[in-house]
């Protein structure tokens, strides 16, 4: 099992790891009573049942396409689709900076390389002063050559005029699509839940706006966009107005405001908080994890985080969940505000077990938009995503937070039966097959309809054969890992 240097300096320890509960057998489960009987009775459709959380092709508002025209007609087409492209390629491509002891375990790694293949010692006595000179000169050059090939360069994206229009035609559409496809789940699982109020954090050009009103039209009365670049907030600004910076704020409800620095009070709080492909313009794991503390302190409901489909994505995602979790068990005194648990996508609190699994494949998932041309018609593309929407309060099994498996790679579709592969709420990855003959028809037709990033309506059962005795998922305490923030 290979454990990524990324993660290592703040993976102090995993507790339990070897008692989390393992179905022994891949047929240990059965369709959840409620979507059988909806199934049965026809009230419900195999291809709309209870765990489909797809949104098919997403399109941007026509108001927010038609801004985006107004604002990018001036720029010549061809050349801007161009640099968008490029800059979409850089983004996708973004590692998180090294931390320093990293870097200097590497610079002792490569140094260590290039002295085994010196062919004299700079360090014996028979070579000469000036000599050694040249070698040693000789070497530092190597390396710095070596490290600017192997390492990373991390530097932040900074945003003028151009870049952020450069912004909005290569990144808006699947932005946006991104978000909308996490924001329906919210709404479809938690249909009570209605915010009124916004604070998104590395706002960009305000795509996480747009999501939200367009999710919950008219409700959100406040929205608070945070973006060190005020190039990217005069942007948003100018979409909202339709493309017109002289036109009055028309498109949306309720108050928006545009900053660029991140309050640290938590005296006011948000009913949704979001931080959408951000994490990678901050400059080391301290800067990041205080600003995951500061949101979730300002978040009264969900905190949304998202970032690029990636290993490295994915491993920003997994640093920043589970320090959200840690500091919800941390304070006896502030427990009832900063206690939380994962409400999408995973089904359980406990350490990632695709971290683990040996794969080196991150955890993410896919939504098809339709990208910005300049108005013309465009295919369809699909984007790749890490997310985790954290919520506060207790975990509990009914309503909004079902542990139903989640879907996690596209259902294998054989003769005669369905692989659908999951992540379970045991905290462990399960290829569940399912058969007409075993499971019954309903449950055959669902595993047919279900897709990537669904959650499987079935029920796991059976568990006193499993590793575990208990029924329950671990206590989320004993699997969190350890943090050194210093």
């Amino acid at each position: 099992m290979h454990l990524s240097r990324r993660l290592l300096p703040i993976c102090v320890h995993v507790r339990n790891a070897s008692t989390k509960a393992k179905l022994k057998t891949k047929f240990n489960f059965e369709l959840s009573a409620d979507v059988s009987e909806s199934l049965k009775n026809g009230s419900v459709k195999a291809r709309r049942h209870a765990g489909r959380m797809g949104v098919g092709v997403v399109h941007l508002p026509e108001a927010l396409s038609q801004a985006a025209f107004n604002t990018l007609k001036d720029y010549p087409e061809k050349s801007l689709l161009g640099d968008a492209n490029k800059l979409s390629s850089y983004i996708w491509s973004r590692h998180a900076p090294l931390e320093k002891d990293e870097y200097h375990h590497k610079i002792r790694d490569v140094e260590d390389t290039i002295k085994e293949q010196e062919m004299v010692d700079p360090s014996s006595p028979h070579v000469g002063e000036e000599l050694r000179g040249r070698l040693l000169e000789s070497r530092k050059s190597k390396v710095i050559t070596k490290m600017k090939k192997d390492v990373y360069h991390w530097k932040p994206i900074e945003y003028n005029g151009y870049r952020a229009a450069m912004y909005v035609a290569g990144r808006l559409a699947p932005d946006y699509a991104s978000l909308y496809r996490i924001m329906a789940e919210v709404k479809k699982r938690d249909p009570h839940f209605s915010p009124l109020t916004l604070l998104d954090f590395g706002s960009g050009v305000g795509t996480s706006m747009w999501a939200v009103d367009n999710i919950w039209p008219g409700n959100c009365k406040e929205a608070v966009c945070i973006d060190s670049s005020s190039e990217m907030n005069d942007m948003a600004d100018r979409l909202l107005r339709g493309g017109d910076p002289e036109k009055p704020l028309q498109t949306r409800p309720g108050g928006t405001f545009f900053k660029q620095f991140l309050p640290m009070s938590s005296t006011l709080k948000y009913d949704i908080v979001v931080s959408s492909r951000s994490l990678f313009e901050l400059p080391d794991m301290a800067s990041r994890l205080r600003t995951i503390d500061i949101l979730w302190r300002k978040t009264s409901k969900y905190l949304v985080l998202v970032e690029a489909g990636t290993n490295a994505g994915y491993r920003l995602i997994q640093e920043a969940r589970d320090y959200a979790l840690k500091v919800g068990h941390q304070s006896e005194e502030e427990r009832d505000h900063l206690e939380g648990h994962v409400f999408s996508p995973c089904p359980h609190d406990m350490f990632c077990p695709r971290f683990f699994d040996g794969s080196n494949t991150p955890c993410n998932f896919q939504v098809s938009y339709r990208p910005f041309r300049f108005g013309k018609y465009s295919d369809t593309s699909k984007d790749l995503f890490s997310y985790v929407v954290l919520k506060k309060g207790k975990r509990n099994d009914v309503g909004d937070n079902v542990a139903w498996p989640r879907i996690v790679r596209a259902p294998l579709c054989r003769a005669r039966h369905v692989v659908c592969r999951t992540c379970t709420k045991y905290g462990t990855l399960q290829e569940l097959t399912v058969t007409k003959k075993r499971h019954g028809k309903e449950c055959y037709q669902i595993s047919k309809n279900s897709d990537w990033g669904d959650m499987f309506p079935v029920e796991l059962r059976d568990t006193s054969n499993s590793e575990s005795d208990s029924s329950e998922p671990a206590h989320p305490e004993n699997d969190l890992i350890s943090y050194n923030t210093a």
